[in-house]
């Protein structure tokens, strides 16, 4: 049994489609995600969704790879294969020098070389933040440190921990309506 229908672009009401239509125009998406498909019976909470995506994931200040890498691992520790798909896929897309195959050691704690110290170091505390939020102790707080160095300003240490935020509701929100997933993952090789 299905528990969620997609609600195609057809045959969506004019609102939900206008909600659609800015989703493939911010993200340059040709199509509507299964994410957003799942939500397009309910119009007020696919635009509540879709403008937190818009404007703390797409829209933010924080490098897209990195945002893209947080919610790997994320997806990943918890099991989730439509958002592991969806994150891997876009971090693919964004760092052709990656493979499967490094995606899969970052969000180990692995390939540090692969990156920045300060992105492993964001990846790490706020998968942890997102998964194990009580484990998270004063001294892990020493990213920041990090990250100003790294040129990263108070209100993008604020973006990072709302990726914590966005992973952990997604991944809820993807499970329980048992999202298929966009595309095949892992890729093929010749991706």
């Amino acid at each position: 049994m299905k528990r969620k229908t997609l609600v195609e672009y057809k045959d969506a009401t004019p609102g939900v489609r206008a909600i659609y239509d800015d989703v493939m125009q911010t993200t340059g998406s040709p199509a509507v995600l299964n994410v957003i498909k799942a939500l397009g019976n309910n119009e007020k909470i696919l635009q509540a969704v879709w403008s937190m995506v818009k404007l703390a994931h797409v829209q933010g200040e924080v490098p897209a790879l990195l945002k893209e890498l947080i919610l790997f691992r994320i997806s990943v520790e918890t099991g989730n294969r439509y958002c592991e798909s969806l994150h891997g896929h876009a971090a693919l897309d964004l760092d052709p020098s990656l493979s499967y195959d490094d995606l899969v050691a970052l969000s180990e704690g692995k390939a540090r070389d692969k990156l920045p110290a300060s992105f492993q170091s964001a990846i790490d505390i706020v998968s942890r933040a997102a998964l194990q939020s009580k484990s998270v102790a004063d001294e892990d707080f020493d990213f920041e440190e990090e990250l100003r160095d790294e040129g990263f300003s108070e209100a993008e240490i604020d973006e990072l921990l709302a990726q914590a935020y966005f992973g952990v509701m997604m991944n809820m929100l993807t499970d329980a309506y048992e999202v298929p997933p966009d595309q095949p993952f892992p890729p093929n090789d010749d991706q």
